[in-house]
C-alpha cells in the first residue's frame, strides 16, 4: 500500500535567529493534516490501480472529509463529515449512487479531518478557469498556507457543472486523463445544488491533482442523489467557500 502523510505547514526554521528587538513574521497556518493514499501518476501512467488503503480505516474520523478513486477503478467515493458516499458505473450509462463504503478498497484517496470550518461568500460567479485562483486569493486573505494542501468545500449554486464516475472495465492500460474520461459515465447539469469536496494544493500534481490543475473536486448532490469527480463547473455568486478554522 503505497500511503504518505502530506506535509501541509512549512518549515520555520531559519538560517539565523532574529534580534530580539525584530521577531519573525508568522507564518501562514496549516490548520489540518492532509493524507493521502496512491498516486494519480501511478493509476494513469504504471497501471497501478489495486486498492491503497481501505476507506473504512481511515474513515470515520471524526469529522473526515475526503474524496477518491475505487479500486480497478470500479467508481468514484467522496466523504462529507463521516458520510462515505460510493458511485459505481452500470451497464446502461447510468450511476448507482450507495450512502456508504466503509468496506471499500481505493487506489486513490485524499482525506482530512476538519472539525471546524471558517466560510466566505462569494460576491460573484466564478468560472472553472478562475477557481483556482479564487480559491489560493481566499487562502491567502485568511493566513492559510497556500503552498502546501489543504481542504476545501463549496456549498451553494452551479452552472454548466459536468461530472463522470469512472468505469474501469473500459479503460486500456495506459490512458490518460482523457481516456480515463471517455471510459466513464459522465453528464453536465445546466444548473444544480449541492456541495464541492476537494483540495487545493501547488505540490502535489501527479498525486492527486492533475497535471496542471491546483484543485481536485468531487460533487455530491444528494436530492438526485449523484457523487463524481468534477470535470468542469462554474460557481454562482452567493455561494459559500468554506476553508478550516485556524
Amino acid at each position: 500500500m503505497l500511503s504518505q502523510v502530506l506535509a501541509c505547514q512549512p518549515s520555520t526554521e531559519s538560517p539565523g535567529t532574529p534580534a530580539p528587538s525584530a521577531p519573525a513574521p508568522a507564518q501562514a497556518q496549516a490548520p489540518v493534516e492532509v493524507r493521502s493514499f496512491g498516486a494519480l501518476r501511478a493509476i494513469m501512467h504504471e497501471g497501478q490501480t489495486g486498492p491503497a488503503v481501505r476507506v473504512g480505516a481511515v474513515v470515520p474520523g471524526p469529522h473526515a472529509f475526503g474524496l477518491g478513486a475505487l479500486s480497478e477503478l470500479r467508481g468514484e467515493v467522496t466523504v462529507v463529515d463521516d458520510a462515505i458516499w460510493t458511485a459505481y458505473a452500470r451497464d446502461d450509462g447510468t450511476v448507482d449512487v450507495r450512502p456508504d463504503g466503509a468496506e471499500e478498497q481505493a487506489t486513490l484517496f485524499v482525506v482530512a479531518n476538519v472539525p471546524r470550518w471558517q466560510e466566505a461568500t462569494l460576491d460573484a460567479d466564478v468560472p472553472d478557469a478562475q477557481l483556482d485562483a479564487r480559491i489560493e486569493a481566499l487562502l491567502r486573505e485568511r493566513g492559510l498556507d497556500a503552498e502546501g494542501a489543504v481542504p476545501v468545500q463549496i456549498q451553494g449554486s452551479f452552472r454548466e457543472l459536468s461530472w463522470h464516475v469512472i468505469d474501469g472495465r473500459k479503460l486500456a492500460p495506459g490512458g490518460g486523463h482523457a481516456d480515463h474520461v471517455r471510459a466513464s459515465v459522465r453528464g453536465t447539469f445546466p444548473a444544480a445544488e449541492g456541495t464541492l469536496v476537494g483540495f487545493f494544493s501547488k505540490q502535489h500534481h501527479g498525486i492527486f491533482t492533475h497535471m496542471g490543475s491546483n484543485t481536485h473536486f468531487h460533487v455530491v448532490l444528494p436530492e438526485r442523489p449523484l457523487t463524481g469527480h468534477v470535470d468542469g463547473v462554474t460557481v454562482v455568486g452567493g455561494a459559500r467557500v468554506l476553508l478550516p478554522a485556524r
